[in-house]
């Protein structure tokens, strides 16, 4: 495809036409508007089951949960969004590999040569931003932002945006690499990219830092809370530089931050309020206000999940108030049984 056909709009004939064809290969679609479902959520906040119905109330309106390969329906929200981008599932014919950019790709190469990896082959997308899509055999594994510096891998319960859709930024489709379309056999997921999936066993897991118990309040934690929301504000969106690091960058300083909640070194309400208000600096609830909301919730669930209080190696200053390292706000990874959505699919 020439670069002026790159830039031209897709018709609706030629949108309706691609849903049709992906569905007819067994691979389930969704309608999207840029990167985000085009159907009406069918639950709001405050509603008992916003978040938790995967479609079993009967409507339509749930993400990813919607794809099917019925024609007749994708007939309907296509004549209804003759416009609509095309989302396909993720984990039930293949698994994507989602690398953003150059930066992602020289840490795939980097990856893959350091464990004498072989290339993964398979179908291959150039997205709208100027990325990569890899189509490997389904893992069983799950989905993670951020496996390596600006590559996430794309499972079950994920889509990622489809050709000939147009990225919302830039305009640009998305596109299969000559001779690597859908049709080519499914390329495998390396080794070491497995082994970096892979979550490890409970017996496996790092023993965290000690710490000791503080009231919400305590100097460390005002001071984690600034670091960590000012690097959220901070976070560069598409046509920054790289896209999608704001989705990545706020779900581990919100998972940070709520891991001091659940060791009582922070006030959760304040923590909640102040996460938003970064979030908004950054532009991320303007732009994905759905997505960014289903990030907090994932990163708070798994936050909760591991308290921490104050480190005890903090140094402490002439005062003799705690002070954080230089590094304090960055704990111990941990491999999360689940993380969040990211359209965050570019």
């Amino acid at each position: 495809m020439s670069a002026r056909a790159a830039v031209t709009r897709p018709s609706a004939a030629e949108l309706r036409g691609a849903a049709l064809a992906y569905a007819s290969r067994g691979v389930p679609v969704l309608p999207l508007r840029g990167k985000l479902p085009r159907i009406p959520a069918a639950h709001q906040p405050g509603d008992s089951l916003y978040q938790q119905c995967r479609g079993q109330c009967g409507q339509q309106g749930h993400g990813v949960h919607d794809a099917t390969c019925d024609p007749d329906q994708l007939r309907a929200w296509w004549q209804r969004w003759p416009e609509a981008n095309i989302g396909l599932r993720c984990g039930v014919g293949f698994d994507v590999i989602d690398v953003d950019g150059q930066t992602g790709r020289h840490s795939l190469e980097r990856l893959l040569a350091e464990h004498g990896g072989v290339p993964i082959g398979g179908p291959r997308v150039r997205t709208g931003s100027g990325g990569w899509h890899l189509y490997v055999a389904p893992s069983g594994l799950p989905d993670q932002i951020g496996v390596l510096p600006s590559v996430d891998y794309r499972a079950a319960d994920r889509y990622v945006v489809a050709p000939p859709s147009r990225h919302p930024t830039t305009g640009r489709r998305y596109q299969w690499i000559p001779g690597r379309g859908l049709d080519t056999p499914l390329g495998e997921l390396p080794a070491a990219l497995r082994e970096r999936l892979t979550p490890q066993p409970a017996d496996r897991q790092p023993e965290p830092a000690p710490t000791r118990p503080a009231e919400p309040g305590h100097p460390y934690g005002r001071a984690v809370l600034e670091a960590e929301t000012a690097r959220i504000a901070g976070a560069r969106g598409p046509g920054q530089g790289r896209g999608g690091e704001r989705n990545q960058v706020l779900w581990e300083a919100a998972r940070n931050l709520y891991n001091l909640v659940a060791g009582d070194v922070l006030d959760e309400a304040e923590v909640a309020g102040e996460l938003e208000r970064a979030a908004r600096a950054c532009g991320l609830l303007r732009d994905e206000p759905r997505q960014t909301q289903r990030t907090l919730a994932s990163a708070r669930q798994v936050g909760m999940a591991h308290p921490r209080g104050v480190p005890e190696r903090s140094a402490r200053g002439a005062s003799g108030h705690d002070h954080p390292h230089q590094d304090a706000s960055h704990h111990p990874p941990f491999r999360p049984r689940r993380q969040p959505d990211h359209p965050p699919e570019r």
